[in-house]
């Protein structure tokens, strides 16, 4: 099976893929790679993706400040804007 920006395979990939649309307000491309340096950032912050998904909110507020500092970094690839 390959990998789909549409429908990720892995579980974290296709969370990911959902907050940034809400929480990055969709000014992001869904880019494998990037999904995979954001997890790992997560989790050595401390995060863990098995109290993420039973609803822990420390650790959507954790993922959510680690996708904000790889936007401000540049460590996520940009949407391109048209007509700007």
């Amino acid at each position: 099976m390959s990998v789909n920006p549409r429908s990720p395979v892995k579980a974290n990939h296709r969370f990911m893929q959902k907050m940034m649309s809400v929480v990055l307000s969709g000014k992001v491309e869904h880019v494998p790679a990037e999904f995979d340096l954001i997890s790992q950032v997560f989790k050595k912050a401390g995060g863990s993706w098995e109290k993420l998904f039973h609803g822990s909110p420390q650790e959507f507020s954790l993922l959510r400040k680690v996708m904000k500092v790889a936007l401000d970094k540049g460590y996520l690839t940009k949407k391109q804007q048209w007509g700007v």
